[in-house]
Formats: structure tokens, C-alpha cells, sequence
């Protein structure tokens, strides 16, 4: 994971600094990692608000004309007779010459395409209150967000904003495919112990008293790449899945992409690494 970030930084010109875990430790207080480890640093890294996000999106659809219809269960859909598509909802039925998939977890249930391609995957997510005089560490103009590569796995976390407590969490938790429909919910003691263990390892002034736990769903590809492609046999059906965790600071350059495919059937961006037919 060093490796690959400091490629990117270095291939796309993106200002960074190489730093040993000692040098994070000293200037990053909220840190406690091994001093032999590395670190790229990106100063102006930072993260989505995703509730500000999609809250922008939603007025910026809506002033094009578009319609945002909320708590509507997709049933199915078919091809028509004419080449459009119909959809079927738990609230009515609609026709449209072309049709973007973009269902999340329960893609796989509309697109057989997709079918072991496109795997939910259970989540769970942590907050823990800070010690004491130690939670000025964690805020975000003096911790930055990380990722984190250790024996114990893979992490991701954030600084204490918006909601309180230092919040983190691991990929592939506990590595449990699920059905979107039917999985656990609830968070559990052995959910809090896999995040617990690393904050008291390499944050411990973050891993006080438990402040929330969260569970949610990434659903992953082979390869942990997203899909943005046309279905195979359906040209008209757009699809945008699998995005693996790592999909939604995306999702202004995905959107694109996914409304070139509904109404041209094709994109000026290079899509080779997100077709379908790289699985074949």
C-alpha cells in the first residue's frame, strides 16, 4: 500500500513527503506507530462529508429537472419490445429508453451479470471517545485521515468530526459474505474487539470508552476494482458496481460516466479496467 501511494503521488505530480512512523509520531501526537514503518503524507488530503455530499447532488439533479423518488423498492425490470426498459417498483411501473443500475449491495439481484462479481460484505465501523486531554490530537487540523497496512490487517479511520469520537474501521472485518436482505444487523462485542484491539495498538490515546458502533455493507469485485460498464446482453442498462469500499469520493466522475453510458452507450473515459469482460 506505501508503495502504490507514493507511485500515484509521484506519477501525477501530487505534493507529498515520505515520513518514518518516529516522524509521524512526533508530528502527529494522535499516532503510536512502529518507528521503522513508513508513510506517504499528502498535506491536502482530507475526506467526503458524505450526508453534505448527497445533499448536493440531490439540489443539483433537482435543478436540472430531475426526480428523486425515496423509499421505492425496485421489484424487477425487462427489456421492452422497443429496445427501452421497464422497471417495476413496489409503487407503479415506468418505461425509459435506457436504465442505470446503481443498487449497491443488492446489484447482483438485478443483474445476473453481476452474479459473483458484485459481493456484499458485512462492515463494521467504531467510535471510541479520546482520553482526557488527548482529543485535540484527534481533531482534524492535527490528525490526518489514514490507512493503515499492519499485521493485524488493513484500517481506515478518521479525526472526531461532526459526530463524536475517534471512528475507524478495517476491510474485510470479519470477512462475512452476506445476503443484503437477510444478514446481522446489530453490531457485536466481537465486531468492537477487532477495531479495539488496533486503536489501543497504534492510537491508544483514541481508545477510550465505546461511543457508537455501525455496521454497513461494502461490496467488493475480484480484483476490488468498480464495474462501469453496459450489461452484455442489454446495451440500454448501464451499471455502476462493486466499488469496494473505496467508491464514493468518486462519485461525481462515476455519475458521469454512467450517464454517458445510459445516453450515448459509451464514454470518452478510458473504461478497460472497469468492464465486465476483464473477468471473462
Amino acid at each position: 500500500m506505501f508503495a502504490g501511494s507514493k507511485r500515484s503521488c509521484e506519477e501525477h505530480d501530487i505534493p507529498h513527503e515520505v515520513l518514518t512512523g518516529a516522524e509521524v509520531n512526533e508530528r502527529f501526537p494522535g499516532y503510536d506507530l512502529p518507528p521503522e514503518y513508513r508513510a506517504v503524507y499528502q498535506e491536502d488530503g482530507g475526506f467526503v462529508v458524505p450526508e453534505q455530499a448527497i445533499i448536493g447532488h440531490a439540489e443539483a439533479a433537482q435543478a436540472r429537472g430531475a426526480e428523486i423518488r425515496a423509499r421505492e423498492r425496485v421489484e424487477d425490470w425487462a427489456e421492452t419490445n422497443d429496445g427501452g426498459v421497464r422497471v417495476r417498483t413496489d409503487r407503479g411501473v415506468y418505461v425509459a429508453d435506457a436504465l442505470v443500475l446503481a443498487a449497491g449491495a443488492w446489484n447482483h439481484k438485478l443483474a445476473d451479470a453481476l452474479d459473483g462479481l458484485a459481493v456484499p460484505e458485512r462492515q463494521a465501523l467504531a467510535w471510541f471517545q479520546p482520553n482526557g486531554d488527548a482529543l485535540d490530537d484527534y481533531q482534524p487540523e492535527s490528525f490526518p485521515v489514514w490507512n493503515l497496512s499492519v499485521p493485524e490487517g488493513r484500517f481506515y479511520g478518521f479525526p472526531v468530526h461532526d459526530v463524536p469520537g475517534f471512528k475507524l474501521g478495517k476491510y474485510h472485518h470479519r470477512e462475512q459474505t452476506v445476503d443484503p436482505d437477510d444478514f446481522e444487523r446489530e453490531p457485536s462485542r466481537a465486531d468492537e474487539a477487532v477495531l479495539r484491539d488496533v486503536a489501543e495498538k497504534y492510537f491508544p490515546e483514541a481508545a477510550g470508552p465505546t461511543m457508537g458502533l455501525s455496521t454497513c455493507m461494502f461490496t467488493n469485485t475480484p480484483d476490488e476494482h468498480f464495474i462501469l460498464d453496459t450489461l452484455p446482453e442489454h446495451p440500454q442498462v448501464a451499471v455502476g458496481a462493486g466499488f469496494s469500499g473505496h467508491g464514493f469520493k468518486f462519485t461525481s466522475a462515476i455519475g458521469e460516466v454512467l450517464a454517458d453510458l445510459a445516453v450515448d452507450g459509451e464514454s470518452d473515459r478510458d473504461l478497460d479496467m472497469f468492464a465486465l469482460d476483464r473477468f471473462d
